[in-house]
């Protein structure tokens, strides 16, 4: 699988769009985990997510003002790390776009989390795979943040396990379609590189790789803009949902979108 993506993007590396600026797309491999690109792929959707409102939504539970925008970053960071590592162990990947400057430098400026799943069963079996894939994610990234007091903690780690339901909806959207699809997890663009393409750019390179492999794409959005550029990118939504907490203003709306493979790009 891993050569089929590396054709596509050396395909596309060399093919640069007239008018955007010099860029590289690669797939991180076990030195970039080794050398720190890892951590810089982290920081990009760090950075690119901590504007994103479900991370607000959990960081207000922390009752001192003045510590919810670190308790913010904190959840952000955490998150991002789970995710990677769920990638690592789910046969996915890390796929980053580097600008390319006129002496050979480079700089990490975006980068996507995605990694293949199936239509799972609700069976013994599928739920105690799940679940250990669960607990091995919780020893490898550790324990989420903590706020300030014991009552918000746990009222944090009620919305954290309310979250859960991303992954319930996203089961129940794709339900009946047996085949691998990939789950595209996270996609963002470092805040000081924004506006340039880069986020179209790497979407592009995904949506390619996915056709390639003959596997459809499912993500979420709780923003309309977002919505709006991921069916020009061919997706569709297929579910639209809330995350409800009880003692807590739900969190809404959430779209879950999927592009069926070899589905029309307008970027």
């Amino acid at each position: 699988m891993m050569d089929r993506i590396k054709v596509v993007l050396d395909e596309l590396n060399q093919s640069k769009p007239q008018g955007q600026m010099n860029m590289r797309l690669r797939v991180l491999e076990d030195d970039d985990y080794k050398n720190g690109v890892s951590d810089q792929a982290s920081a990009v959707l760090a950075d690119a997510f901590h504007s994103y409102g479900a991370f607000d939504w959990l960081a207000e539970v922390e009752p001192d003002p003045d510590k919810v925008d670190t308790m913010k970053k904190r959840l952000v960071k955490y998150a991002v790390a789970v995710g990677e590592c769920l990638l690592r162990s789910s046969g996915g990947f890390t796929l980053v776009a580097e600008r390319v400057d006129n002496d050979g430098s480079t700089s990490l400026v975006g980068a996507l989390h995605s990694w293949p799943e199936t239509d799972r069963k609700s069976g013994f079996l599928d739920s105690l795979k799940s679940a250990f894939r669960d607990i091995r994610v919780l020893f490898r990234v550790g324990l989420p943040p903590a706020t300030s007091t014991w009552k918000s903690t746990r009222l944090l780690l009620n919305r954290m396990s309310a979250c859960f339901i991303f992954e319930t909806k996203r089961e129940e959207a794709m339900i009946g379609h047996p085949e691998p699809y990939w789950y595209l997890c996270k996609i963002g663009v470092s805040s000081n590189a924004q506006g340039c393409g880069i986020g179209r750019r790497i979407m592009q390179a995904h949506t390619r790789i996915a056709d390639a492999l003959d596997m459809d794409i499912y993500l979420e959005t709780e923003t309309e803009q977002l919505m709006k550029f991921y069916e020009k990118c061919g997706f569709n939504v297929l579910i639209e949902y809330k995350v409800e907490c009880k003692g807590s203003a739900p969190l809404e709306p959430i779209w879950g979108m999927r592009r069926i493979k070899h589905a029309l790009n307008q970027t």
